[in-house]
């Protein structure tokens, strides 16, 4: 790659759109192999974000990134339009998923940005239930009855933990998780079309109770994990980010409305549905709102704890 000394600049990337049975998946930024998310502009216009980061590491991602993913983009994101019913899933967590497949682990949030009016989130249990019962519901096809749901607004979000069974309907959602596509499909609603993971990923399921928790307040920090944190950004006057210690990169999501970031004297506009990287080597850069009504979702990774387990993911062949 040319021009490896050259500083770096907020990025655009290509969308990768994929079609499901039961919707669609649009990768607005993925560092997983089978998707490598192109950069559309620039200098950088062409590559993929794998190459880049085997060029740029740490000065794409910081160094707290680089040294625990690697040369891995750490973070996804996804736009899932879902017009039907996805099947149930649970992932594992980094340790499991480091142990069994050599792979990391997946926590995710789900942000909220449409809601149909049969729009409904399946998020763990209603109550504790036992492996046996949570066993013969799938075989009986009743699993349903035991799911905790919750019908979302636009504006909300919620945090996908490993070993909670999940699953979406009616209902268009921002992923922002782990770079990890590792999950396992429990039940399908009685179609036999796909694949299950049933026995495979039992002892992964969490069957407590779970208690739902939302965020439904318009800025602030909506999740704080190891493996990323997300502010929402309600954008009503200029702001301008000084990075001196803040070792990270910044990607920023337009929920609403229309913004600009602007660095070394140059605009990127962004509108509902767009997605921008800041290279961690961007000291200083301004996010301007173009309208009254701008919000953005700034996704960042933090510090971990020393003893957090993440491993290096295996090739794709």
């Amino acid at each position: 790659m040319e021009n490896e000394n050259k500083k770096l600049t907020p990025m655009r990337f290509l969308s990768d759109r994929k079609e499901m049975p039961w919707g669609t998946v649009e990768y607005k930024l993925a560092d997983l192999g089978f998707i490598d998310s192109m950069a559309s502009e620039g200098w950088l216009k062409g590559n993929n974000l794998s190459d880049i980061m085997q060029t740029y590491l740490e000065r794409v991602v910081g160094e707290t990134s680089f040294n625990w993913y690697g040369t891995q983009f750490p973070v996804l994101v996804k736009k899932l339009t879902v017009k039907g019913r996805t099947s149930l899933h649970v992932t594992a967590d980094d340790e499991v998923a480091e142990q069994r497949y050599d792979a990391f682990g997946k926590t995710a949030l789900w942000y909220v940005e449409a809601a149909g009016p049969d729009a409904r989130l399946y998020l763990g249990f209603k109550d504790d239930i036992t492996a046996a019962d949570f066993y013969k519901a799938c075989h009986e096809n009743k699993v349903e009855s035991l799911l905790h749901s919750v019908k979302p607004k636009a504006g909300e979000s919620y945090l996908i933990t490993p070993g909670m069974v999940h699953a979406a309907k009616d209902v268009t959602l921002v992923e922002i998780a782990e770079a990890s596509e590792l999950w396992f499909r429990l039940h399908d609603w009685g179609s036999e079309e796909r694949e299950l993971h049933l026995e495979e990923a039992f002892d992964l399921i969490d069957f407590q109770r779970y208690r739902v928790k939302r965020d439904t307040e318009g800025k602030g920090a909506i999740a704080i994990t190891p493996q990323f944190t997300v502010n929402k950004i309600a954008l009503t006057q200029p702001l301008k980010s000084t990075r001196d210690e803040d070792d990270t990169f910044l990607l920023y999501y337009c929920t609403r409305g229309v913004a600009d970031i602007q660095a070394d004297k140059v605009n990127y506009k962004m509108k509902e549905g767009d997605l921008i990287l800041v290279p961690a080597e961007t000291n200083e850069f301004f996010l301007l709102p173009e309208t009254s009504d701008a919000e953005l979702l700034e996704i960042r990774m933090d510090p971990r704890p020393e003893n957090d387990i993440v491993s290096e993911p295996v090739d794709e062949e």
